[in-house]
């Protein structure tokens, strides 16, 4: 048995926006798939790139706000 409903899914998929999603694709996989940034990943440890990454998909490609106003819905809180 699947998950969702096969035409609550397509009816969710069908209004996001297609451009919106492209753009924030294009930043994940300027900076991700990048040679050099990946050997950087790799050679640090979790705790030395774990702001970078919070930062760099949740800012910069999902359009989170990293300290938002009190009136936004979404929150990045780095701990």
């Amino acid at each position: 048995m699947a998950l969702f409903q096969t035409k609550v899914l397509k009816d969710y998929l069908d209004k996001q926006d297609s451009k919106a999603i492209d753009k924030a694709y294009r930043t994940f996989t300027a900076y991700f798939q990048n040679s050099e940034v990946q050997r950087n990943i790799r050679s640090s440890k979790e705790e030395q790139f774990q702001a970078t990454f919070l930062s760099k998909l949740f800012v910069d490609a999902l359009g989170y706000t990293l300290f938002p106003d009190l009136k936004q819905k979404h929150q990045l809180c780095l701990l």
